[in-house]
């Protein structure tokens, strides 16, 4: 391939007619990608370059000379610790945050957003144990209603997430302040003592197989978004069963392999949360998923 032989990076395919590896300008480890057809961009990001364009005019190119290539690691070394710091900044605001509250006494005691909770077949004691809430206006999406799940860990506010009422195009959810991290919601389960856990994929259908089995589960914000860091935090259990949508078989699978053995994937035929309040399933009924669940 050209771009390894005149920058002498390595690239590997990603896709049918698509390449990455890293950047010749700025580094990295995939975030150079490039085209059969012939063009290229470097991922934008920090301490990245944001270079795009063909390849037929990278001919004349001169290559990164040595101090070039340590000059812009550098830049995102120190790009990468201020994303850190602003994370850091942005937890311990929402450590001193009592907005969930506020949005759980709309529900409680004014009933703002109940119908909703309650026609998702949430309990009015999983509304009080989770301090689901609403919110009229959304503090990320200005003049949207939303319907707010805190993410706690051991007692401690991590971000609230607002489910929009009306999402428009680009998502249905929405953190309470940008900056924040991804995080794993009904954290608390990674402390029981219970052999094995389960992993979902969404907070509402944690909350609601919770609800209806009893289940320790946690949750992931999307089916791509488990890290692979996380599994060292699963480590004490002994079965780990993957629980995605239909839809998101192979997510779920590449998921359960973080688990070398102990990883187990799921085949239920509707989504969690609708197993038990569309399909009028029985926490029997999932157990025998959970005991069908395979190796991967």
């Amino acid at each position: 391939m050209f771009v390894e032989s005149r920058f002498g990076v390595t690239m590997k395919r990603v896709g049918r007619t698509e390449w990455a590896g890293p950047c010749p300008w700025c580094g990295g480890r995939d975030r150079f990608h490039v085209w059969d057809r012939g063009n290229y961009f470097c991922r934008e990001g920090p301490g990245h370059c944001g270079r795009s364009g063909w390849l037929d005019e990278l001919d004349g190119v001169a290559k990164p000379t040595p101090e070039q290539q340590l000059e812009w690691r550098v830049a995102a070394l120190e790009a990468k610790q201020k994303e850190h710091e602003r994370r850091l900044s942005a937890i311990e605001q929402m450590h001193n945050c009592t907005d969930h509250e506020a949005y759980h006494r709309n529900l409680t005691h004014h009933g703002q957003g109940a119908e909703y909770w309650t026609a998702e077949g949430v309990t009015a004691e999983t509304i009080y144990h989770y301090q689901l809430g609403y919110c009229p206006s959304c503090p990320t999406a200005p003049g949207f209603a939303t319907y707010t799940i805190p993410v706690m860990y051991q007692g401690k506010l991590y971000n609230i997430r607002h489910r929009l009422a009306k999402p428009p195009n680009g998502g249905k959810y929405r953190p309470h302040m940008s900056g924040l991290p991804a995080m794993i919601f009904g954290a608390d389960d990674l402390l029981g003592d219970s052999k094995s856990i389960m992993v979902l994929e969404g907070e509402k259908k944690s909350m609601i197989v919770k609800q209806e089995t009893g289940l320790p589960n946690i949750a992931t914000m999307g089916k791509q978004s488990f890290k692979p860091e996380w599994a060292g935090k699963l480590a004490g259990f002994g079965l780990v069963y993957v629980c995605f949508d239909p839809d998101a078989h192979a997510q779920a699978i590449q998921t359960a392999r973080l688990f070398g053995e102990r990883g187990r994937v799921m085949e239920v035929p509707f989504k969690a949360d609708d197993f038990f309040t569309l399909h009028n399933g029985t926490a029997d009924d999932f157990r025998y998923y959970v005991n069908q669940a395979r190796e991967v």
